[in-house]
């Protein structure tokens, strides 16, 4: 009778003390590395690669493939990820005590692979503003054949779909797509027509009265899905946008928003509650005009990424930006970290469109200008 009261109890003192521990050890607390027996809240690491496989470095030691999680003491660390071919991913992490730290790398290959999409010619390629399509045209003789690539990837798995000719019309100068991404408005002075991208055969109309109207209805859509877009956003953020930004661009997946400052001021901290884990890099929540900014809806996170002479874009992933120069291009992150250069040589106007996939990159260039006077789509490998 005595053992098992003596065991009750125990029992009654052990399950408690053992849970206890369980549930510290779950929040990360590991012992000391000091020693004395006590316990030291840890803060964890997750690190992951795309493509998987890379190397785990922390402060300049190698540590583990990813992808994996580590438990680390609070405080700062340089974080590298490598791959052979791949260009290096570095950045300094803050590990916050009871708190999950993302490193999460997309790697790009230090020589992509070039692959040809058109070979006779393409000009003035238009992306729809969906990201899934692009309309070019090819001239032959006075006629212009308007071609659709799709850059979706197809239901086998093949990503480099050959472009399909939707319309064959007199001296098109321009191509504008519908705010649904479903129709074109081809210009042809002196007349104008419509297309119905999924239907072309049966949808091709002359438009040339009402093409005023139909481009103010279009504009009138346009900025509905602005406003409505806009006003997720903390009011004091909609009160520093509306007065000191401009050229608002939202991110795919609409929880950021890349603009360029038109006059000082500052934006308030704090302006939603902070989510455990969110970005420790540093933050600039002072505008300056004429600098290109990044705010994080979801973290109340505000970074500065260029000035308004560069031209930049969104990356299907919201996590990147695309940046254009005169014979580059160049993907960096959102909050202006591990800018790489993915693409270095010829281009054509500025015209590189990201895959929705990431996978690939639609350039417009001429490799041959020895042989040939008009450029050609290809796709540059990003995986």
């Amino acid at each position: 009778m005595r053992s098992r009261i003596l065991l009750f109890l125990a029992t009654l003192i052990l399950v408690p003390l053992l849970t206890y521990f369980v549930i510290l050890f779950a929040r990360g607390y590991r012992p000391s590395s000091i020693g004395g027996g006590s316990l030291q809240a840890t803060g964890i690491l997750a690190a992951n690669s795309l493509p998987e496989g890379a190397q785990l470095y922390i402060n300049s030691q190698f540590k583990s493939a990813t992808d994996t999680n580590l438990n680390l003491p609070p405080g700062s660390y340089e974080i590298e990820i490598k791959k052979d071919t791949y260009h290096s991913w570095k950045k300094t992490l803050e590990i916050r005590p009871e708190e999950v730290t993302r490193a999460a790398a997309v790697l790009f290959p230090t020589v992509p692979a070039l692959k040809a999409i058109t070979s006779a010619g393409a000009a003035g390629p238009a992306l729809s503003p969906d990201g899934t399509k692009v309309a070019f045209m090819q001239t032959v003789g006075k006629q212009s054949d308007i071609f659709i690539l799709d850059l979706n990837d197809s239901p086998l798995g093949i990503l480099n779909r050959d472009p399909k000719q939707i319309a064959s019309l007199p001296s098109v100068a321009t191509i504008t797509w519908s705010p649904d991404s479903k129709q074109l408005v081809l210009t042809a002075s002196p007349a104008a027509y419509l297309v119905d991208v999924n239907n072309p055969s049966q949808q091709t109309t002359n438009i040339t009265a009402r093409l005023a109207a139909l481009l103010q209805d279009w504009n009138l859509t346009r900025t509905t899905r602005e406003a409505q877009k806009f006003s997720i956003l903390p009011q004091l953020m909609q009160n520093t946008l509306a007065t000191a930004a401009a050229n608002l661009v939202w991110s795919p997946k609409e929880n950021k928003v890349l603009y360029t400052a038109t006059a000082s001021a500052v934006i308030t901290a704090d302006l939603i509650r902070q989510l455990p884990g969110s970005s420790t890099q540093p933050q600039a929540r002072g505008l300056q005009a004429g600098k290109v900014y990044v705010y994080d809806t979801e973290e109340d996170r505000n970074f500065a990424v260029g000035t308004a002479k560069d031209k930049l874009s969104w990356f299907p992933t919201s996590n990147h930006l695309v940046k254009l120069e005169p014979g580059q291009v160049t993907i960096l992150e959102y909050d202006g970290g591990n800018p790489t250069v993915v693409y270095a040589g010829p281009i054509e106007n500025g015209y590189a469109f990201p895959y929705p996939s990431s996978r690939q990159l639609l350039i417009l260039a001429n490799l041959n200008p020895t042989l040939s006077k008009i450029a050609n789509l290809y796709a540059v490998s990003l995986r």
